[in-house]
């Protein structure tokens, strides 16, 4: 239980990092969850991503069929990412507990028209001693590209906030509201 408690609070300061970097807590986006199967000791859950406006359009719906280990759902957000037709990009984290927290994150972007373009999932591990984590970089971001969206892997001094170094594992290229080729990298930025 010691260690659980540990991995909750090092998933929590890992959050806080993403947020003061520009990620932060948005009220303009919600997650219904509806429970499937309910005569099943553990019923599988429909988690819906929505906007919280008078509109109240699905961003997102996914599945969790282990819902021993389901946790939680943390919604942030980046306003303008430096994407030519990008306004926002909304960030879903589904975490589960276990030994270790495992976090499954969604980025989706919201495009000026209101479409959405979704990122490929990014799964994150954060165990008692953990010091890195993936995630994508942005171009008003710091160590942001412009034109492209960053795929990294963020090395922490220790468990601390500060950043020891960043690896990029692909690069994105975001062009005429598309995302283009991927393009993997041995660039290592400090």
């Amino acid at each position: 239980m010691k260690n659980v408690a540990i991995i909750i609070i090092l998933f929590q300061s890992f959050q806080g990092i993403n947020a003061q970097k520009v990620f932060t807590k948005t009220q303009d986006f919600l997650v219904t969850t509806r429970i499937m199967d309910q005569g099943k000791e553990h019923p599988s859950y429909v988690i819906n991503l929505i906007h919280s406006g008078e509109e109240g359009d699905k961003v997102s719906s996914l599945t969790i069929n282990d819902t021993e280990l389901f946790e939680d759902v943390f919604i942030t957000a980046l306003e303008n990412p430096g994407l030519e037709g990008v306004s926002k990009v909304i960030k879903m984290e589904v975490e589960y507990l276990a030994c270790c927290a495992h976090v499954e994150a969604y980025y989706y972007m919201l495009k000026e028209d209101n479409t959405i373009v979704s990122l490929p999932e990014l799964n994150n591990v954060y165990c008692e001693n953990s010091n890195t984590d993936f995630q994508y970089i942005f171009p008003n971001q710091e160590y942001g590209i412009k034109g492209n969206i960053l795929q990294t892997q963020t090395f922490y001094k220790g468990t601390s906030e500060d950043i020891k170094y960043v690896n990029l594992k692909q690069s994105l290229t975001w062009n005429d509201g598309a995302i283009g080729d991927y393009k993997t990298t041995a660039i290592t930025g400090y």
